[in-house]
């Protein structure tokens, strides 16, 4: 059994001068003598690590499956593929890091393995306006009347409406930000000489699932039919 110092992280040992994965159980009194499971590595071309969220499932053995999934995806030129699943994030990230600067590879990051889903934009209403809340900010963008109107809930109770023309619009940002399982992309007009960030459009759902691309086109389109600068 190697010294705890040689683990790379988790139960993994990654042997830079073998090239060398292998993975040592837990046992009540630390790690077993030998490993489970070793692979030793051929020349690599592409590195990945995949992070992604899914609804908690239960195994044949009962075992409950953590929501938050990572997984590092080595490619060799041939086409084949090693895939090494970690549900620890931060750990994945190493293996992932110490492979990738093994080879000299760019780590690359991408969702959920059977790729990202398009069709998770805002739909329009009748009028052609767009619709969005994020916490008590409720806003409705209306490109062919050039307004922006603006609400904002009050506490205990009320509400406070105000008005913008779409020439305000300094530019448009596209955020993507991560909380527990969930993803959410907002789409956020930067209004005024203050810059006030004012959500026109988002979407929340599972991490790794949606398309970042989408929203990228999204955003780009939308700002430039405001004639605004965009930065996603």
């Amino acid at each position: 059994m190697p010294d705890e110092s040689e683990f790379t992280c988790g139960d993994w040992v990654w042997d830079a001068v073998l090239r060398e994965m292998r993975h040592y159980p837990r046992t009540k009194k630390g790690h077993a003598e030998t490993p489970d499971a070793v692979e030793r590595l051929e020349l690599a071309r592409r590195v990945v690590l995949h992070l992604w969220s899914q609804q908690p499932m239960q195994t044949a053995t009962g075992h409950v499956m953590s929501a938050s999934q990572g997984r590092v995806v080595v490619e060799y030129p041939d086409g084949r593929k090693l895939d090494i699943n970690e549900d620890n994030r931060a750990c994945a990230r190493k293996l992932a890091d110490a492979i990738a600067a093994t080879y000299g590879l760019p780590l690359e990051e991408e969702g959920a393995p059977t790729g990202r889903r398009g069709g998770n934009l805002p739909q329009r209403d009748q009028m052609g306006r767009l619709h969005a809340k994020d916490g008590r900010v409720e806003t409705v963008l209306d490109e062919m009347a050039g307004t922006l109107e603006v609400t904002r809930a009050k506490r205990p109770f009320g509400k406070e409406r105000r008005s913008f023309r779409t020439n305000e619009i300094r530019r448009l940002e596209l955020a993507q930000t991560v909380n527990g399982p969930y993803e959410t992309f907002t789409v956020q007009a930067i209004v005024g000489p203050e810059e006030e960030a004012l959500p026109l459009a988002s979407y929340t759902g599972l991490e790794g699932w949606a398309d970042p691309g989408e929203w990228r086109d999204f955003t780009r389109d939308l700002a430039a039919r405001l004639h605004v600068e965009t930065r996603a």
